[in-house]
């Protein structure tokens, strides 16, 4: 049996200053790493509660990949939180000595800054670099550029295939692997005996304008509206909660209603998207069609960045039914099959409260869905894949 890979994983508990200078004081130089380890008494005052919270924890992917990698019988890890400044140094100054260096969505996603700060160590490295993108729309000029001059051996991308080869097709000495969200069994399973009384859920929130469409906050919309003329018994709430939350509230749901993420118009290092959410920001009452018309209308070098995120593989795993927009999922959900497809202009609408309302159908739907996901599309999966890519490159 060969040794594990000692394997040096870079996350981060947010963006920005405030969780930066957090971080370093309540992890680094207190050595607080979650609420869970505070005392008594510092419980008690919600300043500090939320200097020592998770920021991510509405984001169940985030935790979901660091956890896997963390239990993974083929790696060795150290998880290093870039945002403990003291931590991140003394990674740094350690790079030499770890032949894998995994840097995840958290890291590489809303803010770039402490890993551009950082180049010249990983420039130092001897070890190969794996980077996992985070909003693969945004920051992508720093995103390229990290890649371009630090060498990093492995793109991760969550976009499918041929946009994530079109996006990055710069990126020439790096090799590019297609690496979706999967399921988290452990939190996102079944359970027993929960009463579904909510037939139509959703959790999250309403996608900005400055993405380019409004296909799924029209679609939340229209149940919103139609529920009662529908007979259906919904449960709509428009903020992200913590995921296990979240997976209660599956358990308690009949279906879930939901679309692809991401945006029609990825263009090379996201300047359209980029300045669509400037003008939405300076411009708060600009409405979906006037920022169409300025930013996408005419756009022609671009790609659909639409994909499937980790909020599709979650109501799988607690067997919840999904009416999920049409479109094609990175193809590895198939409409009718895994999910209750909803046309576009929702001209089939009678037929899936149909679809929904037949408790067999339903039945039969989330248990074969639920078997195909746990036999190929498990964080465990995705890893076990990694590692393999990983030993015929010989490491």
């Amino acid at each position: 049996m060969r040794d594990r890979i000692k394997t040096l994983v870079l996350d981060a508990n947010g963006f920005g200053w405030k969780p930066i200078v957090a971080d370093t004081i309540m992890q680094g130089i207190l050595g607080i790493r979650d609420e869970s380890q505070l005392p008594l008494w510092a419980g008690k005052i919600s300043l500090l509660r939320r200097a020592a919270r998770q920021h991510y924890e509405a984001l169940s992917y985030v935790m979901d990949w660091r956890e896997e990698l963390e239990h993974a019988p083929e790696l060795d890890v150290e998880v290093c939180n870039i945002n403990n400044l003291l931590e991140y140094k003394k990674s740094q100054e350690s790079l030499l000595h770890y032949p894998l260096v995994i840097i995840l969505h958290s890291a590489a996603g809303d803010s770039m800054t402490l890993l551009m700060r950082a180049i010249r160590w990983f420039q130092k490295r001897r070890g190969k670099v794996i980077m996992f993108i985070g909003n693969e729309y945004d920051l992508l000029d720093k995103k390229i550029r990290f890649i371009q001059e630090t060498g990093v051996e492995y793109i991760c991308s969550q976009l499918p295939e041929s946009a994530a080869r079109w996006l990055y097709a710069e990126c020439t000495s790096s090799k590019l692997l297609a690496m979706p969200h999967a399921l988290n069994p452990r939190l996102y399973h079944p359970g027993q005996g929960q009463e579904r009384v909510i037939e139509l859920g959703f959790r999250g929130a309403r996608y900005p304008l400055f993405i380019g469409d409004t296909e799924r906050n029209d679609l939340l919309d229209y149940f919103q509206r139609n529920a009662p003329a529908l007979g259906l018994k919904i449960d709509f709430g428009y903020k992200t909660i913590r995921r296990g939350e979240w997976s209660n509230f599956l358990r308690s749901c009949q279906a879930v209603v939901g679309a692809e993420a991401g945006t029609y118009y990825l263009d090379k290092y996201g300047r359209a998207i980029t300045a669509a959410r400037l003008y939405q920001r300076s411009h708060p009452y600009a409405s979906s069609q006037e920022i169409y018309d300025r930013f996408f209308k005419t756009l022609s070098n671009y790609v659909s960045g639409k994909s499937i995120s980790s909020r599709h593989f979650e109501p799988i795993g607690t067997k919840t039914c999904q009416v999920l927009l049409e479109g094609d999922y990175n193809g590895i959900l198939k409409a009718d099959e895994h999910y209750i497809k909803i046309n576009k202009d929702r001209s089939n609408i009678e037929d899936v409260i149909w679809r929904l309302r037949d408790e067999d159908y339903r039945r039969q739907m989330v248990d074969r869905t639920y078997d195909y996901v746990m036999q190929n599309h498990t964080y465990a999966h995705r890893i076990l894949r990694l590692v393999q890519i990983l030993e015929q490159d010989g490491l």
